[in-house]
């Protein structure tokens, strides 16, 4: 968990305290800059589910649990996940939803 000054480029798609970021492409899949940020009054677990697709039949769901303590509020946590379809062609130009988001607060 950190404090929230990071960056990552260009939000594609945004769902309450959490924000994702343009992938960048690798040989063998995605990876996607992700970013949630507790916005508040106390401690939350999240789990988010990403969905990218693609020409070709590139379809692929990441996932981020944040869990053990929780995010406090006003903390955030960066990460980055990564989306394989084995056997696709890697999208240049995927197409990125939030499938779930849930985020579970915590009693203090």
């Amino acid at each position: 968990m950190v404090s929230g000054g990071e960056t990552f480029g260009t939000p594609v798609a945004t769902d309450g305290d959490v924000v994702v970021y343009a992938p960048t492409r690798t040989t063998s899949g995605l990876t996607i800059p992700v970013k949630i940020t507790n916005n508040g009054d106390r401690r939350a677990i999240y789990q988010v589910d990403v969905r990218i697709t693609g020409p070709g039949g590139f379809d692929a769901t990441a996932q981020v649990k944040t869990t053990v303590v929780g995010l406090y509020p006003g903390t955030s946590w960066p990460t980055e996940l990564t989306a394989k379809d084995p056997g696709k062609p890697v999208p240049e130009h995927p197409i990125v939803t939030i499938e779930k988001n849930t985020k579970q607060e915590l009693r203090s």
